[in-house]
């Protein structure tokens, strides 16, 4: 082969191959936050929770009085165990008594909330129900004898009735009407033209509201 022949196609070959090297350099970055996004999925997925919410195993009580008692209950989130949410938190709650938890954001008014319901596991102290340490009770039939609406509810798009009953599937229509009634939502209900059986829909509220007002 003819010596200048053969540099122009070796030069030709060097531009494509650094060429292309560079254009893989550019996207290696990317490979690299992929991995780590993948490595951290697994982690999560292989997590084993300390909290089992399908464990079965635990006392249920045959009547519920309703007396809710922090003793002195220290926690941290596991994200943050360097912030102190609740330090020697202690609260008693009487059975029948309506009780405001009243204080500045991330002062841990939700944290109590879900600490009786056993999201999270205080670090200190214990929580009891009618005496009885919640972490001995069985996890599913707690979180039954309780009723949450939170600071941001979440409404699937299907019926009012059947966004109630998502609470407890097995409930009469008598019922979920007395929770709508305890949660003063059942005027409101019964107002909309299909009562219970209004679909729940954004747009759908936003224009009823309007035509209120």
């Amino acid at each position: 082969m003819d010596h200048d022949v053969f540099v122009s196609l070796l030069i030709i070959f060097c531009s494509f191959y650094y060429r292309a090297f560079g254009t893989s350099l550019s996207n290696v970055r990317y490979f690299a936050e992929a991995s780590v996004a993948g490595e951290r999925i697994m982690e999560v997925i292989k997590r084993v929770p300390k909290i089992d919410s399908e464990n079965m195993e635990g006392e249920i009580l045959e009547n519920v009085l309703g007396e809710v008692n922090f003793n002195h209950v220290e926690f941290v989130y596991p994200s943050r165990p360097e912030s102190v949410i609740l330090n020697d938190f202690c609260l008693k709650v009487p059975s029948g008594k309506t009780v405001a938890l009243v204080g500045g954001s991330g002062s841990g008014k939700s944290t109590v909330v879900s600490l009786l319901q056993r999201f999270y596991d205080p670090i200190g102290g214990e929580i009891l129900l009618d005496g009885v340490a919640i972490h001995k009770l069985q996890l599913t039939w707690l979180r039954s004898q309780m009723g949450l609406v939170s600071q941001e509810p979440t409404l699937f798009a299907t019926s009012i009735i059947e966004n109630i009953i998502f609470g407890r599937e097995d409930a009469t229509y008598e019922e979920i009407v007395d929770a709508a009634k305890a949660s003063n939502a059942h005027n409101f209900i019964s107002m909309l033209p299909q009562g219970y059986d209004t679909q729940v829909s954004v747009n759908y509220f936003f224009h009823y509201a309007i035509n209120q007002i």
